[in-house]
């Protein structure tokens, strides 16, 4: 691809979740090709900071609402005034504003990464009606795109249940830059000092949202047996959300008090996360999971459960633990036993890192994402 196409990366932009983690992901990975990006957002915040620390022209097209028709007039004008080729959309309102303004701008293509398959994945909606009307709105706008990235082969089964057509749908999964990865002893003692750990426990953690379907609290109940079993363990939430308090509310009515710590949102997270014994993710619903992918990069044993993609991520006792969602015992079990075996633990972790380095390389996703690009412009 010759360094005359122009791509415009579109998403929301305000907060730092999964989705535009992945959006500054893909952006350290077209740094060094020759390929023009620039990022279009709907306020700023982390992505448009990190965005321009990497170098990338960021647009702030300012939206005051929910529905709000002016960013995507200024949208439409920002594509014709910068001859952009094609226009990469994320997430529910990346997705709503870019393929509008895509299509009416008469881009060469509109490409659409769909990172959810649970629409309580979208953020927080004042009302559930609205929610599940902006999650079918999102997929029936597939329409709009020339392209549709679905990160895993379930989500693109997901969609053709839907009606979307299968030929428009490429899987390419989330990619992990394993270069930024790489966290001294020091790091992590300075961590765990932070942290106030003792040396002789063992640490449990889980990174995500604080909403329902990430399902902190069936965590929080696993805690209580494993403490129960006698093992010396911290459970270690980090992320923030609006079921904070009442999860907070559980760990203390649990009489965890002493085994449970919430970080609330970190910047450091993978600092964090090198510091744990074991990852575990209890969600009801996943698509692919960036955290998950991460603590495997960082040579994590995971636990997880096995719900959506999560099984495109874990090869069963080979890489990993899978699941069944809302089973308490079973991941008690799972837990109890990693953390009593850590010969088992650490082959898991090595076979982790080796399965991140083979499919979910940022090299590998940069170069599938060219070739959809490339495909559509010429």
């Amino acid at each position: 691809m010759g360094p005359s196409v122009n791509v415009l990366q579109v998403t929301k932009g305000a907060l730092m979740g999964g989705g535009e983690k992945h959006v500054l992901t893909l952006l350290e990975g077209f740094k060094d090709e020759k390929i023009n990006v620039s990022l279009a957002v709907f306020a700023e915040g982390r992505l448009s900071e990190a965005a321009r620390e990497l170098g990338f022209e960021v647009h702030i097209i300012s939206k005051r609402y929910r529905g709000d028709i002016a960013p995507l007039v200024k949208l439409i004008s920002l594509i014709k005034v910068k001859n952009i080729d094609i226009v990469h959309t994320h997430l529910i309102s990346g997705n709503l504003y870019g393929r509008l303004a895509g299509k009416a701008a008469r881009v060469k293509g509109v490409v659409s990464t769909l990172h959810h398959s649970h629409k309580e994945n979208m953020g927080r909606f004042s009302m559930p009606l609205m929610q599940d009307l902006f999650f079918r709105l999102d997929i029936k706008m597939a329409a709009l795109s020339d392209c549709i990235v679905a990160p895993s082969a379930n989500l693109k089964s997901l969609l053709v249940k839907h009606g979307v057509k299968a030929t428009k749908i490429v899987s390419i999964p989330n990619a992990v830059n394993v270069k930024n990865l790489n966290l001294s002893e020091e790091d992590v003692r300075a961590c765990l000092e932070e942290l106030s750990i003792p040396p002789d426990v063992k640490l449990v953690g889980m990174v995500g949202r604080m909403v329902s379907v990430k399902n902190f609290e069936l965590l929080l109940k696993t805690a209580r047996r494993v403490i129960d079993e006698g093992i010396k363990a911290r459970f270690i939430l980090v992320g923030d959300g609006p079921l904070r308090s009442e999860l907070e509310k559980l760990t203390a009515s649990l009489e965890l008090g002493e085994h449970v710590i919430f970080t609330g949102f970190r910047e450091d997270v993978f600092r964090i996360v090198s510091t744990f014994d074991l990852f575990v993710l209890c969600s009801k619903s996943e698509t692919n999971p960036i955290a998950l992918i991460e603590a495997m990069a960082l040579k994590k044993p995971v636990i997880a459960t096995n719900v959506g993609g999560v099984s495109e991520i874990i090869d069963h006792m080979e890489n990993g633990w899978l699941c069944p969602p809302e089973d308490e015992i079973a991941l008690a079990n799972s837990i109890t036993c990693l953390l009593n075996c850590p010969e088992k633990a650490s082959e898991f972790g090595t076979n982790a890192y080796q399965k991140v380095v083979t499919n979910f390389s940022l090299k590998g996703v940069t170069l599938e994402l060219l070739n959809v690009y490339a495909g559509l412009t010429h």
